[in-house]
């Protein structure tokens, strides 16, 4: 095991002791934590609170349908993800609707014809949401904003005529919605996350290099309560060894902290940055923690919105 980040709790081991119930109370904007578990050929998402009460089932996929990715609207209500089918696609994007209590209200599968979604993520403030594109058989790798019900005009970055030395994947905002990062790679530089500012986005500056062509699992950027600054200057990392990277960086470029967690994946911060919601491989499955604590059996995708 890494070390760990942080010396606090936020789980006592009577509250993980606790069984699931369904929430007495419903949350504005619903349950925190959103997670995926694997039943039989199938996934289904569960909402829940940070000590672990009130979990409720919010959708399940159809038969061999896997969920890539999951990301929680700030504010709550809404959730985007991405769906991996053998029979029926990759890269589907779907969004649902909820109530407080974590009712499932409406699940939209959004067009964009020719195009599969690689990562999402929802804007800080917003609403709108970012997603990685491959379109045309990956000709085209892009970040593009669907927003309102459409999608933005022009993408906000992108490769166009088709490369097979470039390759792409997750997406995040920065903290504070003034540009984004994206996991990128061609055999000339090798993999990275890039970091793209809203007022150049066509000049990235690469805040995290990873050995090889391998590109990142996964990353999670910190939140921010206001403007962008070394409070939120920093991300989580899954490389393909599963291990999670504590990376900070400035205008210039980032910095490796080290390993904080191995045999893990999908690192996400609490809204206050001060805790991480992350998964350990076991040798029956996966553990969805926070922290060093076991937070609930999870195999798939999960978000901790704010």
């Amino acid at each position: 095991m890494g070390r760990l980040i942080h010396t606090s709790l936020l789980l006592s081991a009577s509250a993980l002791a606790l069984p699931a119930a369904a929430a007495s109370a419903a949350t504005p904007g619903g349950p925190q934590i959103a997670y995926a578990a694997t039943s039989g050929s199938t996934q289904s998402i569960y909402l829940a609170n940070a000590d672990g009460s009130g979990t409720v089932k919010l959708y399940t996929t159809g038969n061999k349908v896997g969920i890539g990715q999951l990301d929680m609207r700030p504010g709550g209500n809404q959730m985007a993800i991405v769906e991996n089918s053998i029979a029926g696609g990759q890269g589907i994007l779907k969004i649902i609707d909820y109530s407080d209590a974590g009712v499932r209200q409406a699940v939209t599968t959004i067009a964009m014809p020719g195009c599969t979604a690689q990562g999402i993520d929802y804007h800080p403030s917003d609403g709108s949401l970012l997603v990685a594109r491959y379109c045309n058989q990956a000709n085209i790798q892009e970040v593009r904003v669907y927003a309102n019900g459409a999608w933005a005009a022009d993408p906000l970055f992108g490769y166009t005529n088709g490369n097979p030395d470039k390759a792409a994947g997750k997406v995040r905002w920065l903290g504070d919605g003034s540009g984004f990062l994206w996991a990128e790679g061609d055999t000339t530089n090798g993999a990275r996350i890039d970091r793209h500012s809203l007022a150049n986005p066509y000049s990235p500056v690469t805040i995290y290099a990873a050995d090889g062509l391998a590109l990142a699992q996964w990353f999670d950027v910190a939140r921010c309560a206001g403007a962008l600054d070394a409070s939120c200057e920093k991300l989580l990392v899954t490389n393909q060894s599963g291990q999670i990277h504590l990376i900070t960086f400035n205008d210039f470029g980032g910095t490796d902290g080290g390993v904080l967690f191995t045999s893990a994946a999908d690192g996400h911060y609490s809204p206050d940055n001060a805790h991480i919601l992350w998964r350990q491989q076991i040798k029956s499955g996966y553990q969805l923690r926070i922290d060093n604590q076991i937070y609930a059996k999870a195999s798939g995708a999960k978000d901790w919105r704010f």
